[in-house]
């Protein structure tokens, strides 16, 4: 019997510069990549444009997480987007977990970090 995965899904406020979100977003997968996560993909949205050499189009700025087990590391990834905003000093990320969903921006006042909780606590194990 395996363990189960458990898809998040971070969106990122990635602006009008789209090198400089690619640029931000690549920053975000290499903090990523260090946590014990079962996966790590870019979403894609589909075929690709017209005239495009990829196989797939890539939606900008979201990421397919896979949280094994527990979802003891939920906790570990809000806290990893909340120090990466606040490096950013700019921006949001949603953090999505089926149809819930809470956006996290690099300022956490009380009534933000509240409803991160309650979002932790409706994930946890």
């Amino acid at each position: 019997m395996g363990t189960r995965t458990i898809p998040v899904v971070l969106v990122l406020d990635v602006g009008d510069d789209e090198e400089y979100a690619e640029e931000q977003l690549q920053q975000l997968i290499a903090e990523l990549s260090e946590l014990d996560l079962d996966s790590l993909d870019r979403v894609t949205q589909g075929p690709p444009p017209p005239g495009s050499r990829s196989t797939e189009a890539v939606q900008l700025g979201a990421l397919l997480l896979g949280l094994g087990g527990s979802g003891a590391l939920l906790p570990v990834l809000a806290a990893l987007v909340q120090d990466w905003l606040n490096r950013r000093r700019s921006g949001y990320v949603r953090l999505k977990i089926g149809e819930d969903e809470i956006e996290l921006t690099g300022v956490s006042d009380e009534v933000q970090q509240r409803a991160l909780e309650e979002f932790l606590r409706r994930h946890g194990d």
